[in-house]
């Protein structure tokens, strides 16, 4: 095989500039079919982005001869169905995160997969993004000392269609797996998981203060990595601004970074000051690199370090962070 051939079962805002894209222009991979619940949407996407056909009904797309693996970007509501449709035909799985919409959810896809012998990836793109892997690079290297612990702070306004109704589907758990935590949230989590280890022991809690919408709107909690690296957590989805920032303390420095903000400069902090560290103009498609990750592993040319394993991880420490587990 040559090249991947790919079916997108989902044709919502993700796909239009973030991820789909990626699949038309990462080497060895080509998207040839789309599907969505609807169908006027699948043809409309199809006819813009150039892909030779599209589905009204995802089996349909998940069978077509010509499609050898399935990007899932759906809701998360529908993650858990769709991975085991894909497996059960025997084809790799891509799929948005959170994987489902709990972590024992999360974690039958995974084993599914595994019994099936199907490779399964999870879309945490920023692992292969060319800014943390700077931050990686510095912390393997050992450029600072040992990593002795780390926090997490995240803050964000409440959107103004987050106010009606219930919100939109991030906000409510029954779709979502949970609120913007889960959501956006998540993306620290996973980094720490891939910088640092998995994270082996969390404990926290859920805060609905708002009352804006039915999922929490704050989560605080604190963590430990398999090596033994303590952290703490604050998310704060109810307040006045956007902002957020990881801090890494290590023996000779701290490192600060922004999770959300793919493009801001790294800082580190020494007994010397405090030096700004300019990183690499994001690409357009942010998940190409990952794709490109996946296809390589599909091909037999390297390995993936996002996967459905890594995934459902997370999925545990998000649901231990909000007293779930």
């Amino acid at each position: 095989m040559q090249k991947i051939r790919w079916g997108m079962i989902g044709c919502g805002s993700v796909t239009e500039v973030k991820s789909g894209p990626g699949f038309q222009k990462a080497e060895g991979s080509t998207l040839v079919a789309v599907t969505s619940r609807s169908p006027q949407k699948a043809r409309d996407y199809a006819m813009r982005h150039g892909i030779p056909k599209w589905y009204d009904n995802a089996q349909d797309l998940i069978d077509d001869p010509e499609v050898d693996a399935v990007y899932i970007a759906t809701h998360p509501d529908s993650h858990y169905s769709y991975t085991l449709l894909v497996a059960q035909s025997g084809k790799p799985v891509y799929c948005e995160k959170p994987l489902g919409i709990s972590s024992s959810q999360s974690r039958e896809m995974v084993d599914f997969c595994n019994q099936k012998g199907v490779p399964f990836f999870s879309a945490y793109y920023r692992r292969a993004l060319p800014k943390y892997l700077m931050i990686k690079s510095m912390i393997d290297g050992k450029q600072y000392g040992d990593v002795r612990a780390v926090h997490v702070f995240m803050q964000q306004a409440i959107k103004e269609e987050d106010k009606q109704g219930g919100g939109t589907w991030r906000v409510r758990p029954d779709v979502s797996g949970g609120g913007k935590f889960h959501d956006v949230g998540s993306h620290a989590l996973d980094l720490i998981d891939w910088m640092f280890g998995p994270i082996v022991e969390a404990c926290g809690q859920g805060l609905n203060q708002s009352k804006a919408y039915h999922a929490d709107d704050l989560v605080y909690g604190h963590f430990k990595t398999e090596k033994g690296i303590p952290g703490t957590g604050l998310w704060c989805f109810n307040t006045f601004k956007d902002e957020d920032a990881t801090h890494i303390y290590l023996e000779k420095a701290r490192i600060s970074y922004s999770v959300l903000d793919i493009g801001q400069p790294i800082t580190v902090a020494t007994e010397q000051g405090v030096q700004t560290l300019a990183v690499p103009q994001p690409p357009q498609h942010v998940a190409q690199p990952l794709i490109q990750t996946i296809v390589d592993q599909l091909l037999g040319k390297g390995t993936c370090p996002s996967t459905g394993e890594s995934g459902a991880r997370t999925d545990v420490v998000l649901d231990r962070l909000i007293g779930r587990l």
